[in-house]
């Protein structure tokens, strides 16, 4: 297990502040937010790159934080990869092997994996100089894999490359993880990235951790309104709480004119010390893809959150649409995701009527402050 405990680093003027996070053995951990926001900072500090001012790093119960780099058991990939141009793929592969004095030779069966599951074998004896940015991915993976440390640190690794190319070493980096049983620490600002590939996810935005969990948690509750702008939730309303029950919890939302009801399911992954309490003012929120927009002959079997509205544009968005919504005598736009096929049945089109339904279990909270 990798441990972080209140870890701050300074870059010039800008200072990360206090993060604290465990990568767990045969996990992935990554570390999401907007460029400029830390994230590599962070991994420099862990890898020993630079001296944080505060905090520890502390590798299977042993404190590494003052270790150089080469002592503290971990593997790196750098953005750039930092593959030696001097030497060939097979050199750039058997370099960590070399420098810890152990078996070089290619019989080695881990090497003879990794040449394998990389599909790099027709390029060992071509310089790093001629390689693709696909196959100097390739070749940057193997060499970390081919050190011996299960614990491996990525820096947008894939950052550069297309989207195509770009996915399939997603699927390589899953099977390497699961085959060797690598733990990952991985920063990366892709929203598709990071949930396909980290079993965990902190968010650090402006060198402050601003939410930490599952993916699952962390996709489904975003805790504050910088989080939920960062993972693109446009759909944000002032409200103010109006009655609380076991099970709901009702706003008034004046953006939408309308009171809506949202499950208090939605709630127990908040802040602690966060109050629901009536009058209490927060942002709703919820996620383009969960607003659900419902046939005429549906409307009166669901009043709850329920709202008229009018097609104002469709934007097509390869086997989606987005539909942008505007409630019925008021400004505000509602963005709605929906494939294709349910904007054909439901035959909408622009400027037309429509009703549009907030799931309970999906709307949720943001902290204003």
């Amino acid at each position: 297990m990798l441990e972080v405990t209140g870890l701050s680093a300074r870059a010039g003027t800008f200072v990360l502040s206090n993060v604290s996070l465990t990568v767990l053995p045969s996990s992935c951990h990554v570390i999401l937010g907007p460029t400029g926001s830390g994230k590599t900072l962070l991994l420099e500090s862990v890898i020993g790159l630079r001296n944080p001012q505060t905090g520890k790093v502390i590798l299977e119960g042993k404190d590494i934080t003052c270790l150089p780099l080469e002592q503290r058991g971990l593997s790196y990939v750098p953005q750039d990869l930092a593959l030696f141009p001097h030497m060939t793929v097979r050199q750039n592969i058997l370099y960590p092997i070399r420098i810890r004095g152990g078996k070089q030779s290619f019989e080695n069966r881990i090497v003879e994996e990794l040449i394998d599951s990389l599909g790099i074998g027709r390029l060992l004896d071509r310089s790093v100089k001629n390689l693709s940015g696909g196959e100097r991915q390739r070749t940057a993976l193997a060499r970390a894999v081919a050190s011996g440390c299960n614990y491996l640190i990525l820096d947008e690794p894939l950052s550069a490359l297309h989207e195509s190319l770009k996915k399939e070493l997603w699927y390589l980096l899953k099977d390497l993880q699961k085959r060797y049983h690598l733990a990952i620490l991985m920063v990366t600002h892709d929203l598709e990235e990071a949930f396909f590939l980290g079993d965990a996810i902190s968010v650090i935005i402006d060198g402050n951790l601003r939410q930490q969990g599952s993916k699952r948690e962390v996709y489904q509750y975003p805790q504050s309104v910088e989080v939920a702008n960062f993972l693109g939730i446009r759909n944000q309303f002032s409200s103010k709480i109006k009655k609380i029950t076991g099970e709901f919890v009702s706003l008034y939302c004046g953006e939408l004119d309308t009171t809506l009801t949202v499950s208090t399911e939605r709630l127990r992954l908040r802040d602690k010390n966060t109050k629901i309490v009536t009058q209490a003012e927060f942002i709703l929120g919820i996620r383009a893809e969960d607003i659900e927009i419902l046939p005429l002959e549906h409307v009166a079997q669901n009043s709850c959150n329920l709202i008229k509205g009018i097609v104002m544009e469709v934007f097509e968005n390869g086997a989606f649409l987005t539909i942008m919504v505007e409630p019925v005598n008021l400004e505000n736009h509602i963005e709605i995701t929906i494939t294709k096929g349910l904007y054909t049945k439901l035959n909408l089109c622009a400027k037309q009527v429509c009703y549009f339904y907030l799931p309970e279990d999906r709307l949720f909270l943001l902290n204003t402050r």
